[in-house]
């Protein structure tokens, strides 16, 4: 990035102006994940252009599937990102390579990249051309690209930019952010979710990366970068379905600890419910179908028949009103999952109900998103 040290390459403002195809995920089941905070099809948008990141460098980010608790482990299926031209000019092309990993650590500030699961050109003998100016998707379906850490790392790699400039003075048509806002004056991303690559560096977190001993936060590099990936699930457990606002304006998540075994394992399968209410009786019911029909103002997750677990207390704060100390936990004892005739290898779906009299709807009541799970043996 020897253009940093340039007026020239300093931040860049460009418009982004992608078309709706080249956004969200093609098919069901399918979960889209985004690095930027531009609408899931952003239409035309004010972006930023990263004019100093030159060939032989890239742009990263990690996304944390993990805390998203539909799965750990997921199936790579597509991944995307912004080539823009600072004046929006179209058909300028690249020729960019993706790298996917499985995982990051850290050392300090510095990141450590996990194992390497896709180098596209490797596995494919074929290069990627991006184009200007938009964003850019790569189909990955064909190559089973797998990951288990629960951090999906998902980079792109510039390796011959035909847009105007050089690496010395800068590039008119690069790789850009969501920053909006001028040169100097943009907020940095929160640290440990962009990644860039630095010749002679290696991967660096943009917040903290210097050249030549100058920060390049914010006058060089500001925002998130414009990287997007539609995932699937292949793990188990995982949730579906949508929760029903309560009265204290939060959406009760389904999760779970453990893992649901029968007998060939420990027995620590637990599924809880967080963003619920505190001091609230609430259950855990499940069966053997999902549903998505409408109930009790919300949506109904599990089709009938269901078995429902007994009333439990949210806890938390023994007085006010909150949703951030209390929770729902039910232990799924691998007695009671003998007791149900519970089989391994069968599909289970479950949801929580729990009481909220204050609810507006005036039903009295309020429901988590849901939860698709098997045992094993």
């Amino acid at each position: 990035m020897r253009a940093l040290l340039s007026i020239v390459a300093g931040l860049v403002l460009g418009v982004l102006a992608a078309p709706a195809s080249a956004q969200l995920c093609s098919q069901p089941g399918q979960i889209f994940l985004k690095n930027d905070n531009l609408a899931d099809i952003p239409g035309t948008a004010n972006v930023s252009i990263i004019p100093g990141l030159c060939e032989g460098e890239a742009m990263g980010c990690v996304f944390d599937v993990s805390v998203q608790q539909f799965s750990s482990e997921v199936r790579v299926a597509s991944v995307a990102g912004a080539f823009i031209n600072n004046v929006n000019t179209a058909g300028i092309s690249a020729i960019v390579n993706v790298k996917i990993y499985d995982g990051i650590s850290w050392v300090g500030t510095t990141p450590v990249l996990g194992t390497e699961v896709l180098d596209f050109e490797g596995a494919t003998g074929s290069s990627l051309q991006f184009n200007s100016s938009g964003i850019n998707t790569v189909d990955l379906t064909n190559l089973n690209v797998r990951i288990t850490s629960g951090k999906l790392v998902v980079a792109f790699f510039m390796e011959m930019n035909n847009g105007g400039g050089s690496c010395a003075t800068g590039y008119t048509t690069n790789f850009a952010t969501d920053n909006a806002a001028p040169p100097c004056s943009g907020s940095c991303s929160p640290a440990r979710k962009n990644l860039i690559f630095i010749q002679g560096q290696g991967w660096r977190d943009p917040t903290n990366a210097t050249v030549s001993g100058f920060p390049i936060c914010s006058c060089y590099y500001a925002g998130n970068w414009i990287i997007r990936s539609c995932v699937e699930p292949v793990g188990f457990p995982r949730t579906y379905c949508t929760g029903k606002l309560n009265s204290a304006n939060c959406v009760p998540a389904i999760g779970w600890t453990g893992s649901a075994t029968l007998t060939s394992g420990p027995d620590n399968f637990h599924v809880r419910c967080t963003n619920v209410i505190n001091n609230r009786s609430g259950l855990f019911y499940w069966g053997t179908q999902s549903a998505a029909a409408p109930f009790l103002g919300g949506t109904l997750c599990v089709a009938q028949p269901v078995r429902r677990t007994g009333v439990q207390n949210s806890g938390g704060s023994p007085t006010g009103i909150n949703c951030n100390t209390g929770v729902y936990d039910y232990f799924f004892t691998q007695a009671y999952a003998a007791a149900n005739s519970v089989t391994a290898g069968v599909d289970y779906y479950g949801q929580f109900w729990m009481r909220d009299p204050q609810n507006l709807d005036g039903t009295g009541a309020s429901l988590s998103n849901a939860i698709h799970f098997r045992f094993s043996p």
